[in-house]
């Protein structure tokens, strides 16, 4: 137990910069340097926030393909005040969004996600769908010029409402 605790306190004490490469090396993918510019080197150190002190990462128009993007979403799981995740363009396929979609299950403060402008469709429409149902926290998605079919638009715009009246009135 000792052991345990020693090495969750160690993986709590490294920077996201240090999660991030350590997780390339280990998907065996080349990290990316853009990536890599947004993320602290230091244990502690708040990322920049949007606008009314929202936690957020927006790496849009960055290509880091599916394989790149699993090292992305081991950082995203180790921080959990993240409020906003932005992936527009980034080479994305249904696999990618699968994957974010079973981190964000559990996620305790993720409320909005765009995946905007990746080559997605009905295998992650229906990832998005079951996100949206069984968490409600999430009541912002972006999935615009995306090949997600319209009957999957309409369901994902009516489960964001819903989980927007839960929030306003939870």
């Amino acid at each position: 137990q000792a052991a345990a605790a020693a090495a969750a306190s160690k993986a709590q004490s490294k920077s996201f910069l240090e999660i991030y490469n350590e997780s390339c090396a280990s998907h065996k993918v080349r990290p990316n340097s853009a990536v890599q510019a947004l993320l602290p080197s230091r244990p502690g150190v708040p990322v920049s926030s949007a606008a009314a002190g929202e936690v957020s990462l927006d790496l849009s128009r960055n290509y880091v393909g599916d394989r790149g993007f699993l090292a992305i979403l081991d950082v995203v799981q180790r921080w959990p005040t993240l409020q906003r995740l932005i992936v527009t363009e980034n080479g994305l396929r249904n696999n990618a969004i699968k994957a974010l979609t079973a981190a964000a299950l559990k996620h305790p403060s993720l409320t909005a996600i765009d995946v905007s402008d990746n080559y997605i469709s009905e295998g992650a429409g229906k990832a998005l769908e079951t996100l949206l149902k069984e968490n409600s926290r999430v009541v912002e998605l972006g999935f615009s010029n995306t090949k997600i079919d319209v009957d999957c638009r309409l369901r994902l715009k009516d489960l964001l409402a819903i989980n927007g009246a839960t929030r306003k009135h939870g």
